[in-house]
């Protein structure tokens, strides 16, 4: 039975403008300090001034609505300029901007007005007043540290605690929203994207873009508990060994772009995680592309539900059997919800919405089917890069943020207690929002940008993938991958393209556009046009990898020491991964790591640049952590097993700083 609750309801060094007055700390940092002389307060200047978060609003978002001098407000966090926009909800009137200190992933209203704001790239949370007059740029109280890459933020049902997740810093932090100050910090699995609190505040659930998982969080006890959130398929037997009409097995998918969670207060504590699930085909086997091959997409869209008490799935796998009339070409299927971005409930008709960001739609599903994903109401187009979404209950409106197209869209919801199907596409109010003349990207980056992140372009992909399927933020997706050549283990882009050729895990491509052009025929994509390549290829060079990490004193000692140990002729890491060559000699060797399904021996030396965030390691995805990777190779590249813990201890951290 459901418990009646009473309640419902930030790797970069910390510059001077980031320490103010708030505090400090790292990873496992030291406790933030109360203010001192001569530094600003966290705490609101001219209380009962500005705005007011919408009755129940607790949970942080691209888009926050709020109450301003009688208007309903967005405040919109621009990542491509580094603004917050402050919009009229009712008539679509930008009222103005207020510069950050860095680039913001999201935002959040807390209940007494003040606006938080999570600075990716600054490893720092800023925290704004709003001024009586909405049209007026938000005042800055103060930037507070976080763990490396802030991405997510929400409030306790007591408006007491706002928790921060950070992608590359791995945790969730907590702090107190009266004085900013850090009360706490969680270590999590790898890239945790959104959050969502339970009613009785005593549990965070936590999206993660990789893993197959969902992480709860006891806010008590300071524990993760995972929940497998990938699914079991009844599908065609792989690589078509059987007929077409013929022979099945039981798939195991796991689950992958988790970016997005959205909490029901009224339908028993129900959870919803946009999602896809994977088959990446088995790696004692070979393909004809990436993945399984057969007739089983390799990618399916998904919501998993999860019930906030016990902390399951309800229910426990996905029927996704093949149209016989879409594979013979009579039909084609609706396309797919492959990159979901943003997720956001409107209590009123019970409906889960969901912004798809390769295919430039939001979706509305009934949240209280069992399965929503097969209980669609209506899509409706949006401009390009839908990654924000907002519902205003009163007004009944729904407000989507497209970056790319840096277009606000302001859509009518559906009557109130609606439970029929709703075909119609609403009539959107679009408005295009200001941009700064010195941020404006190239029309080449605007382009490559769009076509990274594009889903059921048959150039790219015959399947309906994305380059952002399998490199989610310009990273990759934790998966071992099924090829032609044996098994590949996705590796990071960002940050790792430039000086590292050649590319692809036996050296073949010279250049990123050869490799390009291979990846393409193991999708089944017919290819770009010039200019289009040259736009990707830009924008895929441009992505911005995170920031370095946050070390103390102490840990630098045991980063400098694990230099030398790199180094060292003993060990021989630095033979290879050469520090001048971008981390690789940009050679292929054979190490003894072929897999059975391997065609060739020789693997190209990959760079370790970002190489503590991108397990599993080796090109078949062998080794789940880099510890095991150091005592398990030895000898067969480099030589590490023999070291003392100590010295394994100081070569992880060295290794984690590159």
């Amino acid at each position: 039975m459901r418990k009646s609750v009473a309640v419902i309801g930030l790797v970069a060094a910390a510059t001077a403008g980031l320490a103010a007055g708030c505090g400090s700390t790292g990873r496992g940092g030291a406790e933030a300090k109360a203010p001192g002389v001569g530094e600003r307060s966290c705490g609101r200047v001219r209380p009962g001034v500005g705005a007011k978060p919408l009755a129940g609003a607790r949970q942080g978002g691209v888009v926050a609505l709020a109450k301003a001098g009688g208007k309903t407000i967005a405040y919109v966090a621009d990542e491509d300029d580094g603004n917050i926009h402050t919009v009229d909800v009712a008539t679509g009137k930008e009222l103005g901007t207020t510069q950050l200190g860095g680039t913001p992933s999201q935002l959040l209203v807390a209940a007494d007005g003040r606006v938080v704001v999570a600075l990716r790239d600054k490893a720092a949370i800023e925290v704004l007043e709003p001024e009586a007059d909405p049209s007026q740029p938000l005042a800055s109280l103060c930037t507070v540290p976080t763990p490396v890459e802030p991405v997510a933020l929400a409030t306790t049902p007591d408006d007491g605690t706002l928790l921060v997740t950070s992608a590359w810093g791995a945790a969730l932090t907590a702090y107190d929203v009266a004085s900013m100050g850090r009360a706490y910090e969680v270590p999590l699995p790898r890239e945790p994207r959104s959050l969502v609190i339970s009613d009785d505040g005593k549990k965070a659930f936590v999206a993660h873009v990789v893993g197959s998982r969902m992480s709860v969080v006891d806010l008590g006890a300071k524990r993760v508990r995972p929940v497998d959130v990938g699914g079991v398929e009844a599908g065609v037997l792989r690589h078509g060994k059987v007929g077409l009409f013929g022979g099945s097995e039981e798939i195991e998918r796991r689950a992958c772009q988790g970016f997005a969670l959205a909490k029901s207060t009224d339908l028993s504590g129900r959870i919803f995680a946009p999602q896809v699930l994977v088959d990446p085909g088995l790696a004692e086997e070979r393909s004809e592309g990436y993945g399984s091959g057969g007739m089983n997409p390799p990618e399916v869209a998904s919501v998993a539900v999860v019930d906030e008490d016990t902390e399951q799935p309800l229910g426990e796998s996905v029927s996704v059997k093949p149209d016989v009339r879409q594979m013979v070409g009579v039909a084609r299927p609706r396309a797919a919800c492959l990159l979901p971005r943003a997720a956001a409930i409107d209590p009123a008709s019970r409906s889960l919405f969901v912004s798809c960001l390769g295919i430039d739609t939001v979706i509305e599903y009934d949240a209280a089917a069992a399965d929503p994903q097969r209980a669609e109401r209506r899509r409706f187009p949006v401009a390009a890069g839908p990654t924000g979404l907002a519902v205003d209950p009163e007004g009944r409106r729904l407000v989507v943020w497209s970056q790319f197209d840096r277009t606000l869209q302001i859509a009518p919801l559906g009557a109130k207690d609606a439970v029929e199907a709703r075909v119609d596409a609403p009539a959107i109010l679009r408005v295009g929002l200001s941009r700064k003349a010195q941020t404006a990207a190239t029309a080449d980056l605007e382009l490559g940008r769009k076509l990274f992140h594009a889903s059921g372009d048959q150039r790219i992909s015959n399947d309906g993938r994305a380059c952002a399927s399998c490199h989610p933020d310009g990273r990759d997706d934790a998966l071992t991958w099924a090829t032609p050549e044996g098994p590949r283990q996705t590796p990071m882009l960002a940050g790792r393209l430039a000086k590292t050729a050649p590319y692809g895990w036996t050296g073949r491509g010279d250049s990123v556009e050869a490799h390009l052009a291979e990846t393409f025929g193991r999708l089944g994509g017919a290819g770009l046009a010039r200019r289009e390549i040259d736009a990707l290829i830009a924008f895929a060079t441009s992505l911005r990898p995170p920031q370095a990490e946050m070390r103390d004193d102490t840990n630098d000692v045991l980063v400098q020491r694990g230099k030398a140990i790199f180094h060292s002729a003993q060990t021989g890491c630095g033979t290879c991964h050469r520090e001048e060559g971008a981390w690789t000699d940009h050679t292929a060797h054979d190490v003894s790591s072929r897999a059975d399904a391997d065609v060739a021996a020789t693997f190209d030396t990959p760079s370790l640049r970002f190489v503590g965030g991108t397990a599993p390691y080796f090109h078949d995805g062998r080794y789940a952590t880099l510890r095991s990777l150091l005592v398990d190779a030895d000898g067969k590249m480099g030589h590490t097993k023999h070291l003392a813990k100590e010295d394994l201890d100081a070569l992880e951290a060295y290794m984690r700083s590159l």
